[in-house]
């Protein structure tokens, strides 16, 4: 078999790519040797290569072209289904084996395997089921292919254990080849990945270059996040979108996305997460790989190996625990090959943390961001494509912390922080309208931003201290020397002032 004949014509045929790239031809050219031409030996690969460089067709075609069954295993049923809907485009017959299926389903599922279909799409605990493995045993397996294997280490110790199981499923099967895909992985990942799919033994890995020049990486300071969030939302013009923005938590998501409803009605806003249904969460995917402008927030149940390729920009709300993580997460941005950015919001508070956190020290200090995510994969890059630093576009401070200043140097002592708010954001109520002040340069200077959100950021400022006044707390600016003496005197005198009150009654 002339095996790049054959790799480029189902490439085009089935795929309609014309060319491929060199590690792409390398992967699957080693794959279907071994195939043809080794019958004894049992082969293992991990292959790290970025997200948006097409690892999927390392482990398709081939499937295409092996004598025998080829079983996916995939970690979320997201990445199930959009892989089931490129194989359906393609006119590749596959089976998917997943939860909540009855025994007549799965008995005509097995049919389609005797009648000639062989790929098999699954997840790890749809695998080990023993029924499901007795059937599988019954079929010469060629390939055995883990994609997103980076959750073996993640999941598979407490959240997901069918992951530790994997190796041992891939050896019941009499699999002739074991291949793990994932886009990156840290030395104690490969460990891992190692010692659950290759029994602890040594297997070929093949890493390619995990820099994605197409995107611009960037860090966003803020005081309160959600004031961060609703202002950066509001400042990405029509072709940054779509986007999506990464979650912590369920909640997260639905909160920030209720918030920025409220704030910017005419943008199209979804929150996805792994507790929505199944027929809700397929209607979400259905919506977001079909939308141009819509923005998404999610947790990491989302995007891990879903094909949209438009994405401009993706935005981290809090950060993710690992460069592993982010750079996953971060590279779903631009896979279509244009120029998106990322962002990393950053609060002054995790400032003081960065000496602490690798990947925090990325976002704030004072050195070129594509370079130093590189280091910390061990990889090394003498130049930068695109960053806030080496660009010099660095966001030294929040946007509000301008025209607070502003306002709170000028007036000391004058305003609480619900009053200040107020006058930024050119609150429109009974009493402000009374207000004498309201013809003021500093009125309505944030009247696009949130009332309550401003507020809040008055209170996490670290330039901005308050004398207490009763349930009033009159700001002023701590940095001045001036300023503070009088503060002292302040809260001395509102001290003395409610004890004799108190003394009277």
């Amino acid at each position: 078999m002339n095996y790049l004949y054959e790799i480029t014509r189902i490439a085009n045929e089935k795929f309609s790519i014309r060319s491929l790239k060199p590690y792409q031809i390398l992967i699957m050219h080693s794959i279907l040797e071994h195939e043809f031409e080794n019958k004894e030996k049992r082969a293992e690969r991990i292959v790290i290569l970025p997200t948006g460089t097409g690892k999927s067709l390392c482990f398709l075609i081939p499937s295409v072209l092996c004598r025998g069954i080829s079983i996916i295993v995939y970690p979320l049923l997201a990445l199930m289904n959009d892989q089931i809907s490129k194989l359906n485009k393609a006119g590749i017959s596959c089976v998917c084996l997943r939860g909540g299926q009855t025994n007549k389903e799965r008995r005509a599922l097995f049919e389609k395997l005797r009648n000639g279909c062989r790929l098999v799409v699954t997840n790890p605990e749809t695998l080990r089921t023993e029924t499901v493995l007795k059937e599988l045993e019954k079929f010469r397996v060629s390939l055995f292919v883990v994609d997103e294997a980076h959750t073996i280490a993640q999941w598979g110790k407490t959240f997901r254990p069918a992951f530790s199981e994997l190796g041992e499923m891939a050896k019941k099967l009499s699999a002739s080849q074991i291949l793990a895909f994932t886009a990156t992985a840290g030395e104690e990942t490969l460990k891992e990945i190692r010692k659950v799919l290759c029994m602890g033994k040594e297997c070929i890995t093949i890493e390619g270059d995990a820099d994605r020049e197409n995107i611009f990486y960037s860090s966003y300071p803020v005081y309160d996040r959600e004031e961060g969030i609703l202002r950066l939302i509001r400042s990405l013009a029509k072709e940054q979108l779509p986007a999506i923005v990464f979650c912590r938590t369920r909640v997260e998501t639905v909160i920030l996305c209720h918030l920025i409803h409220r704030n910017i009605r005419d943008l199209d806003v979804r929150y996805y997460h792994a507790g929505l249904g199944r027929t809700e969460r397929e209607k979400l995917e259905r919506w977001f790989l079909e939308s141009r402008d819509g923005i998404l927030f999610a947790t990491s149940a989302y995007g891990m190996g879903v094909d949209k390729s438009n994405i401009r920009t993706v935005i981290h709300y809090k950060r993710p625990s690992t460069v592993q993580e982010y750079l996953q997460e971060s590279g779903r941005a631009g896979r279509d090959g244009r120029a998106s950015k990322a962002y990393v919001i950053i609060s002054e508070r995790e400032r003081l943390l960065a000496e602490k956190d690798q990947l925090l020290s990325v976002f704030t200090e004072e050195r070129c961001r594509r370079r130093a995510l590189l280091f910390l994969l061990g990889q090394k890059k003498s130049e930068c494509s695109g960053c806030d630093w080496c660009s010099e576009k660095v966001i030294e401070k929040p946007k509000l912390a301008d025209t607070a200043m502003k306002m709170i140097k000028k007036r000391p002592f004058r305003f609480d922080p619900a009053t200040a708010a107020s006058v930024l954001c050119a609150e429109k109520n009974p009493v402000m309208l009374e207000w004498p002040g309201r013809t003021d340069s500093m009125w309505g200077l944030e009247k696009e931003n949130d009332q309550e959100l401003v507020e809040n950021s008055f209170l996490k400022m670290p330039e901005l201290s308050y004398v207490e006044q009763g349930y009033f707390k009159r700001l002023y600016y701590n940095k001045s020397r001036v300023l503070r003496i009088i503060a002292v005197f302040l809260t001395v005198i509102v001290k003395v002032r409610g004890r004799l009150l108190s003394y009277r009654k």
